[in-house]
């Protein structure tokens, strides 16, 4: 190898070895809590945790052998729901099923009509985040099971006979299996009664193509996936296939090694680094493994609630409730005062509390690990749509450089906007929260500079700092209700000044463009 190709591996290596630490330095800085789990339910500041210490004495009143552990989990209830509300346009961290019981406000503004998975999901919104993470939601007799810790407690004397009777009319009906939950279970930790919910959770009582071992297409005959590791894709059969194929590299030739496998995994990845309830494997807001958010078990928001209705309806049915259970309610730093409501299914609400940015640029945008820091920890897309972290008011080398949190989960720094005395004026990251108007700099405008400054455009609504056919598309989807535009948009896009944003003003760009008009 000569001189100069040694030098460019050497370049290169260096290049990821500084992707990899700027990563490990985002990641502990989204981590840096501290937290702590008590059983004293009496101290408990109804102050700080308004709501938490009356549902725990009222459930107690009802089933007096239950027991109760408060995870104070450090984080503010802000952050919880920021963090949560992500990935939309590629891979939203919290999908709602597609039906009535779940339209208008659980479904996100930003996605809206757009589908995920296999067609069957849409973006959660941030309301519908809110109800379902609010722990005060679901401490009621329906709803506890989410929170029941999962490890394996040899005191609590779990029963065979309850997780024959559990599986009893199911496609586990089979002595073996309830056999192959008890002995794995025991052997990985982890409370049987709450494999049979999941279990039920991922392929009801009948079973899918997942668990019959016929294979799909001719494909992976006699291979068994009864947690469905690994099943996902874009479309059903992708989701199959790639069920089948995680299925196959396991070695899961029967249900009774799916079952012993999955448990293991579970086990291993789950509940032995702290997601020790199904609320935690849904909401990854524990800290012990020193990341969170981002290790969660899967999309569906209602997972945890479904798998703990489904546990807590097979013990009541065997008249089991009132044994000796223990759960452990997160708690978090400035909850709100009230509840978080219901969202409505007969509207939709499109007001986002979160600071949501598109990413307004030719092609990519480097994230630094600092405030014009010179190492490059990932890059944000164009028309990537990410959540401001943290707004700068200071100019660090000519430039304001925000935090942000990519879709991805990377953590970083961007510049909001061109450098000074770069021309023309272009704003990289453009708020989508009609509330958030301010670009930082002297009051100037978020989209094109300040409307009584020489930076005002007319006709620039999309920001980018020149007139184009994207924007009067930008205003066809406003006026069909397909886009939201903040007031300094509305000011921008109202091109022939008559106080209505219509596709007249549409029209009047395009022939801007081809030369026709001037504005």
């Amino acid at each position: 190898m000569n001189i100069k190709l040694k030098f460019i591996s050497i370049l290169i290596i260096i290049n990821i070895i500084s992707i990899i630490f700027g990563n490990l330095f985002t990641i502990s800085e989204a981590t840096n809590v501290k937290q702590s789990i008590s059983t004293d339910v009496n101290a408990i500041d109804e102050s700080k945790y308004p709501g938490i210490k009356s549902r725990i004495n009222e459930l107690k009143k009802q089933y007096s052998n239950w027991n109760f552990k408060i995870l104070y989990t450090g984080i503010s209830w802000e952050d919880a729901i920021k963090y949560e509300y992500t990935g939309h346009g590629s891979s939203p961290k919290n999908l709602v099923p597609i039906s009535s019981n779940y339209a208008g406000n659980w479904i996100c503004s930003i996605c809206k009509d757009k589908v995920y998975d296999s067609g069957s999901w849409k973006c959660a919104s941030e309301e519908a985040i809110k109800y379902m993470m609010d722990p005060r939601n679901s401490m009621n007799t329906s709803d506890i099971f989410q929170f029941l810790e999962l490890s394996y407690d040899q005191n609590k004397g779990y029963s065979k006979s309850t997780v024959k009777n559990m599986l009893k009319g199911s496609f586990l009906e089979e002595e073996k299996y309830a056999d192959t939950i008890m002995n794995a279970c025991k052997q990985y930790n982890v409370n049987p009664y709450y494999i049979v919910a999941r279990i039920f959770q991922e392929q009801k009582k009948t079973g899918t193509t997942l668990t019959k071992g016929q294979g799909y297409n001719g494909q992976y005959v006699g291979y068994y996936n009864v947690f469905n590791i690994g099943a996902s894709g874009s479309g059903s059969e992708k989701v199959i296939l790639n069920g089948l194929a995680k299925a196959k590299s396991n070695g899961w030739t029967s249900l009774e090694k799916s079952i012993s496998g999955g448990i293991q995994i579970i086990a291993n990845q789950y509940i032995a680094i702290g997601q020790n309830t199904m609320y935690l494997q849904k909401f990854d807001v524990d800290n012990t493994d020193g990341n969170m958010y981002w290790h969660q078990y899967m999309q569906n928001i209602l997972a945890a609630q479904n798998e703990g209705t489904t546990l807590k309806n097979s013990l009541s049915s065997m008249d089991t409730l009132n044994c000796d259970y223990t759960f452990i309610i997160p708690v978090y730093e400035n909850m709100p005062g009230t509840v978080s409501p219901r969202p409505a299914t007969t509207s939709h609400d499109t007001s986002v509390s979160t600071d949501l940015v598109t990413v307004n640029v030719t092609s990519s945008l480097k994230i630094r690990n600092s405030p014009a820091g010179s190492t490059t920890v990932g890059y944000l897309y164009a028309g990537e749509i990410v959540t401001r972290i943290q707004k700068a008011t200071e100019k660090v080398n000519g430039a304001y450089w925000d935090k942000v949190l990519s879709s991805s989960g990377t953590e970083g720094y961007v510049a909001r906007s061109t450098y000074d005395g770069e021309t023309p004026y272009k704003l990289y990251l453009v708020p989508l929260n009609s509330q958030d108007t301010s670009d930082g700099n002297s009051g100037s405008d978020a989209v094109a500079g300040n409307t009584s400054s020489d930076n005002f455009i007319k006709g620039d609504a999309n920001g980018d700092g020149n007139i184009t056919t994207r924007d009067a598309q930008y205003i066809q989807e406003y006026v069909i209700g397909n886009r939201q535009f903040t007031e300094s948009q509305k000011k921008l896009a109202d091109v022939n000044g008559d106080a209505n944003i219509t596709t007249r003003d549409a029209q009047y760009i395009q022939e801007y463009v081809i030369g026709n008009r001037k504005f």
